[in-house]
C-alpha cells in the first residue's frame, strides 16, 4: 500500500509523521520534496547518488531563426535573434519545438535537474534533489517515482500545487497533517479539496493536539472528515525532532495508524 503525507502548509509535522510512520511499520521511505529534501536528517546510512535527466531541445547549425519553435512553445522557454535560443529551465519537454521544426535544426540532448539518492538503513529511503537554479520540481518527482514499489511511504512536498499533486497522485491513501490554528485550518481546506478532486482516500492527523482552537475538529466533523489520531502539542516533541530523533515513545501510535489505514 502507498500512503502519502501531506499538508496544506509547511510547518505542519508532516515530515515527522511520514518518518516515524515508515520507520516502525518497516516500510520503505520516499522523500518528494526535492526542493528541500530532509528526511535524510533521521534515516542515517550508507548512500548511492546518480543524476537524474530529462530532454530539452538543442540547436544545430542549420537554424535560420525562422521562429517556428517560438511560436509552438506554451512556456515562453525559446527565444530567437540570429537563431533560436532555448533555455533548458523553463522547458517542459514536451518536443513539440523539435517536431515542428521545419529545418529539423533541434535535438534532443540530456539536461540535469538533480541527483536522486538511496540511503540503506533499517528502511530504504530514495529522495530527489533538483539541482539549484531549477524551476519545476515535477519531473524529478516522476523520476523518484518510477523507483517505487507497491509498499511506500510518500512524504510529499508542503501545499496544494504541481509538486504536490504529483507526489500523491499514485497513492491508494493520503494522510493530511495539520496543525489547530486558523491557518492551518485555511490550508488544509485547500488540500482536502485536492486531494478530493483527485478521487484519493484521506484522513486528517492534528498535529499540537492541545493548542486552544477547535476549528479543525469542527471541520472534519461537518465534513465527515476521518481524525485519524492527534500528536500532541510537546516541547519534547519538538526538541527530539530538532534533533533528528525519532519519536519512540510513541511507536505504538504510529503502528497503530497504520494498521488503521491498510
Amino acid at each position: 500500500m502507498r500512503i502519502a503525507v501531506a499538508s496544506g502548509k509547511g510547518g505542519t509535522g508532516k515530515t515527522t509523521v511520514a518518518v516515524n510512520l515508515a520507520v516502525f511499520n518497516h516500510i520503505d521511505l520516499f522523500d518528494l520534496d526535492v526542493e528541500e529534501p530532509n528526511d535524510r536528517i533521521f534515516i542515517k546510512g550508507e548512500a548511492e547518488e546518480w543524476p537524474a535527466y530529462r530532454k530539452v531541445p538543442e540547436v544545430r547549425e542549420n537554424c535560420n531563426a525562422c521562429g517556428v519553435c517560438k511560436d509552438v512553445c506554451q512556456y515562453s522557454a525559446i527565444y530567437v535573434i540570429d537563431k533560436a535560443y532555448p533555455l533548458p529551465e523553463l522547458c517542459h519537454s514536451c518536443g513539440a519545438c523539435i517536431y515542428l521544426c521545419p529545418e529539423k535544426a533541434m535535438e534532443e540532448v540530456d539536461y540535469q535537474t538533480g541527483k536522486i539518492v538511496r540511503v540503506k538503513s533499517d528502511i530504504t529511503l530514495t529522495y530527489g534533489e533538483m539541482r539549484i537554479g531549477e524551476a519545476s520540481a515535477v519531473f524529478l518527482i516522476k523520476q523518484v517515482k518510477e523507483l517505487m514499489g507497491k509498499n511506500a511511504i510518500i512524504d510529499s512536498p508542503p501545499g496544494a500545487s504541481c509538486p504536490m499533486v504529483e507526489s500523491v497522485s499514485d497513492a491508494d491513501y493520503v494522510i493530511l497533517v495539520a496543525e489547530p490554528t486558523p491557518f492551518g485550518l485555511h490550508d488544509l481546506k485547500i488540500a482536502a479539496e485536492v486531494v478530493s478532486d483527485l478521487g484519493l482516500k484521506f484522513g486528517v492527523v492534528v498535529n499540537k493536539h492541545g493548542l486552544p482552537f477547535d476549528g479543525i475538529e469542527r471541520y472534519c466533523k461537518e465534513g465527515g472528515v476521518e481524525i485519524l489520531g492527534k500528536i500532541p502539542f510537546s516541547k519534547e516533541i519538538a526538541e527530539k525532532y530538532s534533533r533528528g530523533e525519532l519519536l519512540h515513545d510513541m511507536k505504538d501510535f504510529f503502528v497503530q495508524l497504520y494498521e488503521g489505514i491498510a
